[in-house]
């Protein structure tokens, strides 16, 4: 089993710039991380507003964190603090490889 996991956290868009700058701030720790644009749906996402309703989905951010897995425990647990309240949700993912082109 590898020792990496992919932490995906999907939030609203205003969560982005919060989170962020979070993990901008988490010194010495080895997290790479990616954000994009997605369309949500599932039990991880409410769907607000009527629009949403009707395109049957919800405009959210993903956020894919690669870190070593006995650190995983920890940043889950400040990241449930630092976005308690807000809509989303996570999942953790084992990751086979973890690699740079250059």
């Amino acid at each position: 089993m590898s020792d990496l996991v992919c932490v995906v956290l999907v939030v609203p868009a205003a969560a982005e710039p919060r989170l962020v700058d979070w993990l901008m701030e988490q010194p010495g720790k080895a997290i790479e991380f990616a954000v994009h644009r997605v369309a949500a749906r599932g039990p991880l996402v409410q769907l607000a507003g009527i629009e949403e309703r009707v395109q049957g989905y919800a405009e959210r951010v993903e956020v894919k964190l690669v870190l070593a897995r006995e650190h995983s425990a920890a940043l889950i647990a400040a990241l449930k603090a630092l976005l308690a309240g807000t809509d989303g949700g996570l999942w953790v993912q084992p990751v086979e490889q973890l690699e740079a082109f250059a």
